[in-house]
């Protein structure tokens, strides 16, 4: 069976940084789009000295920070604040099929770049750009000209509201969601708009927002509050089943598991030998549970106190019930099914050697694997995309890199 790289003959430009940017098209460049990452001179993206960072024996330096959503592209070095940075970049845009833009607010149309502008130049490109409240002027609201880091939306969006312990303060629980998952959904309208391209012919304007794509997230908690009136928070999200969550075990560790139903509940009973629990009133039935849970958990907890993992998890899942531990890094990184999975990838550092990451979990019969590279060095393809794209002679390009243009 003959299969083929998805994004085979796309060209991306990134006008990216930190991590909602590069995360999107890490994505695109990993089902075969050429992504040109588009940065600064002398400095390039910020995060490109994040921690942690590894030395060689020669005293270079490579930052997992920036490794890490930046694999697979070329770098393009360009002063797009000059005005001969800005017509080079227009020339780019003649044979660029999709822009992928997050920096702040104003920034790109104060430089005279921005959508209105270059879908004059090419009427076919995408412009997706991600913001922290989003672009669009039709949809313009108080916070839209708002700078925003992930914290500072998973708070607005309700996300750090729901984790931590009940009475206590919230927490930042998961860094970079809200960037990363923006990234994935700015990928998702992007195939949109080249699959609404193949029947139109013209691109079209992304608006991402990384508070749009965090209340999304957060929809349960909308619902709740919408069917019920109650507000979920802290130690409150699981009101109509338990038991649920982590439990600790005889061997430390832990694992997670939900009784979402009655059903599963009485699997639960009959795996842990107390069916008499079925029909008794205060554990009956998934309010009743959750209404009467000081009654409910030691039972749950002695149980899974006194045994170890390979016994609980065993136990839970040959009666049907869903369970799994609870893992870390390290667990994942020898996980063999994860390792089944071919989920992990391991990638040849000029600097850091061979280190491992997580590989997009797209997974299609017909498409080809792209063979994984590291993040390219700060403007490494420079010179190749001027001459192979632009058709520049090495005297143009030393003349553009003498006035700091690249």
């Amino acid at each position: 069976m003959q299969k083929y790289y998805p994004l085979e003959g796309i060209r991306v430009l990134g006008l990216e940084q930190y991590i909602a940017g590069p995360d999107c098209t890490m994505w695109l460049a990993d089902q075969g789009a050429e992504v040109i990452k588009i940065e600064r001179p002398g400095s390039g993206d910020p995060r490109r000295n994040y921690l942690p960072e590894v030395e060689d024996k020669d005293g270079n330096k490579a930052y997992g920070g920036f490794e890490v959503f930046n694999r697979n592209k070329k770098s393009l070095s360009l002063n797009i604040q000059s005005e001969k940075g800005k017509a080079l970049f227009k020339e780019l845009i003649k044979h660029t099929d999709v822009i992928v833009e997050n920096m702040a607010p104003g920034t790109i149309e104060k430089l005279g770049l921005g959508y209105d502008v270059l879908k004059e130049i090419n009427p076919r490109l995408i412009y997706a750009a991600i913001s922290g409240f989003g672009r669009l002027d039709e949809l313009k609201g108080p916070y839209s000209n708002w700078p925003a880091f992930d914290p500072v939306i998973q708070a607005m969006a309700g996300i750090m509201d729901l984790i931590g312990e009940e009475g206590k303060p919230p927490l930042w629980g998961f860094p970079g969601l809200a960037d990363m998952f923006t990234g994935v959904v700015t990928g998702y309208a992007i195939l949109l708009a080249l699959f609404m391209r193949e029947r139109t012919g013209e691109g079209q304007f992304i608006d991402s927002s990384m508070y749009d794509s965090l209340v999304a997230l957060n929809e349960m908690g909308i619902m709740t509050y919408s069917f019920s009136g109650e507000i979920l928070s802290r130690g409150s999200v699981l009101r109509f089943q338990a038991p649920a969550g982590a439990y600790q075990l005889k061997d430390g560790s832990y694992v997670a598991f939900l009784a979402a139903n009655d059903f599963i509940w009485k699997r639960f009973c009959k795996a842990i030998e107390r069916e008499d629990l079925i029909e008794n009133p205060k554990t009956a039935t998934g309010p009743e549970r959750v209404r009467n849970k000081d009654f409910l958990e030691p039972i749950v907890q002695e149980w899974m106190v006194s045994r170890d993992r390979k016994e609980v998890v065993g136990t839970l899942l040959r009666n049907g019930v869903p369970v799994g531990p609870v893992q870390n890094a390290e667990d994942l990184v020898h996980c063999p099914h994860l390792k089944a999975r071919q989920m992990l990838v391991q990638i040849e550092h000029p600097i850091a050697g061979k280190r491992v990451y997580a590989k997009s979990p797209i997974r299609m019969t017909k498409a080809k694997d792209v063979p994984t590279r590291p993040s390219p060095t700060l403007g490494e393809h420079t010179d190749a995309i001027l001459k192979d794209l632009l058709n520049y002679d090495n005297g143009t390009i030393q003349g553009l890199r003498n006035e700091d243009v690249i």
